[in-house]
């Protein structure tokens, strides 16, 4: 893996310079320690640097990398009792997943244009079962954990990119402009000024615009 050095910021046209990064020396990270102000659930989320699939993984004519195991993942160590093996546990997941979707791992959904993994945390809420009554009549309360949707990019940068200054770069930042390739050699630490840098807020012109309209499977003839 290799990840882009922050400073000093190459001049225009000259080459990115890079520092190699050996995957073996990337150490799995407890999740609650990589948000603490969330109060994820303790020891029952591990993040690893690679080993795992990407969301786009048994989808025909992909790049090849999405098909390879080696994206960062998280896995849940801890779950419920009930659950009497592992496998017994694994055949339960299977009947929430979507098609190649794999119960060893928390498999990343897109939302708002980025993949997040579903975190819970200690705090809980209560809700009131109406349709479910117990013997009395009464509705039957039901306890839940609180979730926490994180970006998995954000999670890969905070586990191992070092921030250069975490008061002025609070962003993370895709090398590529790739928002689904999320290994560590493809993110840094930024702001919104260095996002912005480079980006169009508005198309040129009506066939700009149009063939925007037809990338985003907007236009339908």
């Amino acid at each position: 893996m290799i990840q882009t050095s922050f400073f000093p910021q190459p001049e225009k046209d000259e080459p990115v310079k890079i520092i190699r990064i050996d995957p073996s020396g990337l150490q799995p990270r407890k999740v609650e320690e990589l948000l603490p102000d969330i109060n994820i659930v303790p020891d029952t989320y591990i993040i690893y640097p690679t080993g795992g699939y990407h969301p786009f993984y048994g989808v025909p004519n992909t790049f090849p990398r999405y098909q390879l195991p080696i994206w960062p993942y998280v896995k849940r160590i801890k779950f419920s009792k009930s659950f009497s093996s592992e496998k017994k546990l694994n055949n339960a997941r299977r009947g929430n997943l979507d098609t190649n979707q794999l119960p060893s791992q928390l498999n990343p959904t897109f939302h708002r244009g980025y993949f997040t993994v579903s975190l819970k945390r200690e705090s809980t809420l209560v809700s009131i079962q109406y349709t479910r009554l117990k013997k009395n009549g009464e509705p039957i309360k039901q306890t839940n954990h609180k979730t926490k949707q994180a970006t998995i990019h954000r999670l890969v940068a905070t586990a191992w990119i070092p921030n250069p200054d975490p008061e002025k770069f609070d962003m993370v930042m895709h090398i590529n402009d790739d928002p689904s390739n999320y290994l560590p050699e493809n993110l840094k630490w930024g702001n919104a000024r260095m996002n912005a840098k480079g980006t169009k807020r508005h198309a040129d012109s009506n066939e700009q615009r149009y063939l925007n309209m037809v990338a985003k499977g907007l236009i339908k003839g």
